[in-house]
C-alpha cells in the first residue's frame, strides 16, 4: 500500500489529494470519487462494483478521510 503521509508520495499525488480534501468540505461523498473504476457484474443484487483502487483513487480517498477527521475533530457537522 502507498504511504500518502510520505512527503515524496504527497508531492506526487497533490493534486488528488488536494481534489479529495476539497470534495469532502464541499460535502461530497467517498463514491463521488472520480479515479474509481466501476465495473458491471452479472450479480442482481450486486450489478456494479468497484476495481481494486489504485494510487490516483487511493490519494483522493486520502484527502476526503484527512478533511473528514479535521472536521470531526472541530465538532463539524456531517
Amino acid at each position: 500500500m502507498t504511504d500518502f503521509t510520505a512527503f515524496s508520495t504527497r508531492s506526487m499525488y497533490a493534486a488528488e489529494i488536494n481534489a479529495g480534501y476539497s470534495a469532502r468540505l464541499n460535502g461530497d461523498g467517498l463514491s463521488t470519487n472520480p479515479h474509481m473504476v466501476w465495473v458491471d457484474t452479472q450479480d442482481e443484487l450486486e450489478p456494479r462494483k468497484v476495481k481494486p483502487l489504485g494510487d490516483k483513487a487511493l490519494a483522493w480517498q486520502h484527502g476526503w478521510r484527512a478533511a473528514d477527521r479535521e472536521e470531526k475533530g472541530r465538532g463539524g457537522a456531517r
